[in-house]
């Protein structure tokens, strides 16, 4: 760990067939619109330890799926060996979705085995990012360590190392390929110590290299412009995603301040995209302040970037000093991390606010966001909670993961969490010797939701007073209905037709475990005249030969009763003359599926319309 760390399935005929549609556009809607969340049904599925009994110091990891197979995942961080005073890099893997756990692997390259990342790349590949310190006389010096690069062809279950580059702080990486790239690469972004062209003096700034796809050749390691000049007090790689086109980008949070001013201490969180020339020039998203004094809102290493494909949106969710507690806060891009719109509040359904800490985001195939995070302001290992949002405005649903608890007193502890710290004398001063109980020491964690659609949340907890690490499975898929907003100030609609062409979206999918079937469409617009965002989708007359059948939450805004909002599909906020749409899924849910005796056997019957505000002219009409 780095100094810091220490200091704290119908055919596509048979579809459109049961399908009429018409098109249409709305101008924004946004005064006063609320939305109202029903009763959930989060299922949690399962909640097993992950790490083997007896315990030990949870410091640092992250929970990666495989793209290509939801039932494939691995969790990488760090081992404390007290035995050999070591701390080690380690890999668990679970090819079953994360129902069980083993122990992939175990990086011994020093005693000081930190700032650990992985991520899976293509035809499940997998990559792990361990640093070893250079340790003497029991003190690191992470500026003679090095940074070990190691590869799993079978999704994690066995690793080798394939290369080795100099040491690389606070790792994160993510797998990309950006438009005009000639492969795609692994993505290394870290805290870099670079001292400033023509200064001689050390600033904090963000660094990178590459690794290529096979594992096997290391860029040479590169400052990212614009972060180093900024006089950044420790800038932090927190997490990185890939968009759908290939690009990388990564979430950093950064301290302002060199030491806290009556309990306070100011951040700025920002994103920095990779495009096949390099990083483009940091954007800054938010500042956000920590609170040292009661009541506490700690900083943390857990400020979360997650990235909703089908959508295409980016959000960054970052706790930030409230009046009364700590705000978990919520802000999104539209345009692949160039701008951010305003951050706000993520309040109860009820809108009651509660303190929260520790935010960590993930989000599901269907759009929904899943959040976990802890009610206490230590860093582990209890306390521990996971809502859903469906519009980014409030948590529809929450679920404990674990319970919470009072163990401040030496009957609590436990010889697991115990580190011994050493520093030899110096300048004839006595050697100091600390032992310290480290139970609230996990500085780092980040989970995952699958390509199935289902969540994996990854959290510390006491288990048999020794401490584990623990992950659950948890399906979102039957947690409620679209989110139909009511608002009394709705605008005159138009219904037009004939102007857009309604086209398969490229997927068509019957999932026999979720009892739900996804329907891709994207749409065209056959018109002359360019039509305005945002667009908004009704639903009518929708049945099944199945039985009862209903739409999920698409996890979009609604301007009123039974409108969802498809807006975000138009690329640039408009559709213009034979333009076509992104992708919108589509996603139902039987009730209660039924026998059918018949031979017809229609999936989903739907009628859709759409609709735009009447235009000045139409309504003096």
């Amino acid at each position: 760990m780095s100094e810091g760390l220490q200091r704290n399935a119908s055919s596509r005929a048979g579809t459109a067939s049961v399908i009429a549609l018409t098109l249409c556009c709305l101008l924004m809607v946004g005064n006063g619109v609320r939305s109202r969340g029903e009763e959930g049904r989060l299922k949690v599925e399962w909640n097993v330890p992950i790490t083997p009994p007896g315990g030990g110091l949870l410091h640092w990891y992250e929970l990666k799926g495989d793209p290509e197979d939801g039932n494939n995942l691995i969790v990488c961080g760090a081992r404390r060996d007290a035995q050999n005073d070591a701390y080690y890099g380690v890999v668990y893997f679970s090819h079953d979705g994360g129902r069980s756990w083993k122990t992939a692997f175990e990086d011994h390259g020093s005693t000081w085995v930190s700032e650990q990342s992985c991520a899976f790349g293509k035809r499940h590949s997998a990559y792990f990012i361990s640093e070893s310190s250079k340790v003497i006389d029991g003190q690191a010096h992470h500026d003679l360590g090095t940074t070990g690069v190691f590869m799993s062809s079978n999704a994690g279950e066995s690793w080798v190392e394939t290369a080795k580059t100099s040491w690389a702080d606070y790792s994160n990486s993510t797998f990309g390929n950006p438009p005009g790239s000639a492969a795609g690469r692994l993505y290394v972004i870290y805290q870099d110590f670079s001292k400033l062209k023509g200064t001689g003096t050390r600033s904090n700034g963000l660094g990178f290299f590459t690794v290529s796809e096979d594992g096997k050749t290391v860029s040479a390691h590169q400052t990212i412009h614009g972060t180093a000049k900024r006089e950044y007090h420790g800038v932090y790689p927190t997490s990185a995603v890939t968009l759908s086109d290939g690009t990388p980008v990564a979430l950093y949070d950064a301290g302002l301040d060199s030491r806290p001013t009556n309990g306070m201490m100011r951040f700025e969180i920002g994103v920095v995209r990779f495009d096949s020339s390099g990083p483009a020039a940091p954007t800054v998203i938010a500042a956000h302040s920590a609170r040292y004094q009661m009541p506490t809102c700690p900083a943390s290493l857990t400020n979360s970037l997650a990235y909703d494909k089908a959508r295409e949106r980016l959000y960054v969710a970052y706790s930030d000093a409230a009046p009364g507690g700590c705000a978990l806060m919520l802000t999104h891009s539209q345009d692949g991390g160039r701008t951010w719109s305003t951050p706000q509040e993520l309040s109860d359904t009820g809108g009651e606010i509660h303190t929260r800490y520790f935010p960590l985001l993930a989000i599901d195939e269907a759009g929904v966001l899943g959040l976990l995070w802890r009610g206490k302001p230590e860093k582990s290992p209890d306390c521990w909670y996971f809502s859903i949002s469906r519009n980014g405005v409030k948590l529809d649903e929450t679920v404990p993961l674990s319970p919470c608890m009072h163990e401040d007193s030496l009957r609590d502890q436990s010889s697991a969490y115990l580190a011994t710290v050493i520093r030899q004398s110096e300048a004839r001063q006595p050697a100091s010797v600390e032992v310290l109980s480290f139970r609230d020491r996990l500085l780092k964690v980040e989970f995952t939701a699958t390509a199935d659609g289902v969540f994996h949340p990854l959290w510390s907890g006491l288990g048999d007073g020794n401490g584990e690490l623990r992950a659950a499975r948890i399906d979102a898929s039957r947690a409620g209905r679209p989110v139909l907003s009511e608002s009394s100030q709705l605008p005159d609609l138009a219904e037009v037709t004939n102007n857009i062409a309604v086209l398969y979206g490229g997927e068509e999918r019957l999932d026999h475990r979720t009892d739900s079937l996804t329907v891709d469409l994207s749409f065209r617009n056959d018109s002359l005249v360019t039509i305005s965002a945002p667009l908004y989708l009704k639903i009518d007359d929708t049945d099944s030969d199945f039985g009862k059948i209903e739409l999920l939450n698409p996890g979009l805004p609604s301007p009123g009763p039974g409108l969802v909002d498809l807006s975000s599909s138009l690329r640039r906020g408009s559709l213009a003359p034979h333009e076509r749409t992104g992708v919108d899924r589509l996603i139902f849910h039987w009730i209660d599926p039924t026998d059918v005796p018949t031979r017809r056997f229609t999936m989903v019957g739907m009628k859709l319309r759409f609709f735009c505000p009447k235009t000045r002219d139409q309504l003096a009409r």
